[in-house]
């Protein structure tokens, strides 16, 4: 009885500190990282936060890891998805590197077939989630995209068409403005007429046939009409 008492003591004065460094490096990435909690919304999340519960899990019950090289292995692998997530959220190829792009599997009422191999998806999983959300029939969908989280946007015939960025950070969305069939040299000069500058830009965005800037710290202009 006093060896299991004793080993419990030892346990518990190798994990509860271990525990409470894991919880406090936990916190100041959730702080650090402006979310509310862990739940991801891009494939840098889904990641990190894998890795990230294996780093600690792995270390807390192994007893030839101390509290140090906790901290230490926690804390590089946090720091570098703070790097990663502060760089591509201001350069937008990055992003799409990190992250994917969105992909449209419905134009217009037509299924795109070739992009449903590029979002590794069947057109089973494509009705089933389309049956999760409430939606009986592609009859009834005008567009449906893919997003880079899992997620399907979905608009229905009849109603308002999803606005298009076609900046973002001040960089142009080439992807985009060429499937609106409008050229760089167009999107320059509509920002000539707002005396606006492409780097002053932080999103802009094309919607029921008006350009909406919106400049870095500073309130919407009034809209660019075509």
């Amino acid at each position: 009885k006093s060896n299991k008492g004793g080993d419990m003591v030892d346990i518990f004065i190798q994990i509860v500190p271990k525990l409470v460094a894991a919880f406090l490096i936990m916190m100041i990435y959730i702080h650090l990282s402006g979310k509310g909690s862990l739940a991801p919304i891009s494939t840098i999340d889904q990641v990190g936060n894998v890795v990230l519960g294996a780093i600690i899990g792995g270390t807390i019950y192994n007893p030839e890891v101390g509290i140090i090289r906790l901290i230490t292995i926690a804390s590089l692998w946090a720091a570098l998805l703070l790097l990663v997530r502060y760089f591509s959220n201001r350069h937008r190829k990055m992003k799409d590197v990190v992250d994917g792009k969105s992909i449209p599997l419905m134009r217009l009422g037509k299924l795109m077939n070739d992009n449903f191999t590029k979002a590794g998806l069947s057109v089973r999983d494509f009705i089933m989630l389309l049956h999760q959300r409430g939606y009986t029939c592609l009859n009834e969908l005008n567009d449906v995209w893919y997003e880079y989280n899992g997620q399907l946007t979905v608009v229905r015939k009849g109603e308002e068409p999803m606005a298009t960025v076609v900046i973002e950070n001040g960089e142009i969305v080439s992807d985009n403005l060429e499937r609106l069939d409008f050229s760089e040299k167009w999107l320059e000069d509509q920002l000539k007429k707002q005396k606006t500058e492409l780097p002053d830009v932080f999103c802009a965005e094309w919607h029921t046939g008006k350009l909406w800037i919106y400049p870095v710290n500073r309130t919407p202009q009034e809209p660019t009409l075509r």
